[in-house]
């Protein structure tokens, strides 16, 4: 076991979910499908090399769980591209009802792939832009943004996509000049071997302009 991997391994028992070994085998799945398609699609930078993904993509997705509860919660993810962080969180926390979004459609067939071979239920994945598929709301309790950054014409779909007690949540290292003019609450911070990560999040009553 290559030492990202036991890092991630280590993260992951850490979190104290049940069957965390069955959880395991899953993401070996998943690292396996990424890595091939992203052969193909470049879902993420080629850069990266195989071992990274356990702590750049997957062990950074699940950070997530040390702030926040997302069983029994509907879940967007937005931006999804290859699936991060919604898929690492699905596979983690199976009984959230998950939304992968991306409005570029090789993406969406990949994860579509991704979705059918890890056999994941209530895992929806919906190609389009985020102001067309907030027409008409959707009520997500939590909406994930990871490596998006929050634009003017983003703010009222969000709204839309929200229920009344949802929250926007983004993944951040330190650049937070799209946020900070919101005021938004930290939930998490650490430091990790791929860098600072911390959470931070909206109320949907701060979306505004």
């Amino acid at each position: 076991m290559t030492a990202a991997k036991e890092e991630f391994r280590e993260f992951l028992l850490g979190l104290g979910l049940p069957e965390p070994e069955k959880i395991m085998a899953r993401f070996d799945l998943y690292h396996q499908l990424l890595w091939e398609k992203n052969s193909q699609l470049n879902l993420f930078s080629r850069a990266t090399p195989e071992e990274e993904l356990w702590t750049k993509h997957f062990l950074d997705s699940l950070v997530l769980l040390k702030c926040l509860e997302l069983s029994g919660k509907k879940v967007l993810d937005f931006g999804s591209g290859a699936g991060l962080p919604g898929i690492p969180l699905k596979l983690a926390v199976p009984n959230c009802r998950m939304t992968l979004l991306d409005s570029v459609r090789k993406k969406c067939v990949a994860l579509e792939e991704f979705v059918a071979r890890l056999e994941l239920n209530d895992c929806e994945v919906v190609c389009a832009r985020l102001e067309d598929f907030a027409a008409g709301g959707k009520g997500f309790d939590y909406v994930l943004c990871r490596a998006v950054r929050l634009e003017d014409r983003y703010i009222q779909p969000l709204r839309r996509l929200l229920a009344s007690q949802g929250k926007v949540i983004f993944y951040k290292a330190r650049e937070l000049e799209d946020i900070a003019p919101f005021e938004p609450q930290l939930l998490f911070q650490a430091e990790f071997s791929f860098g600072t990560r911390a959470i931070h999040m909206l109320d949907r009553a701060q979306l505004t302009h």
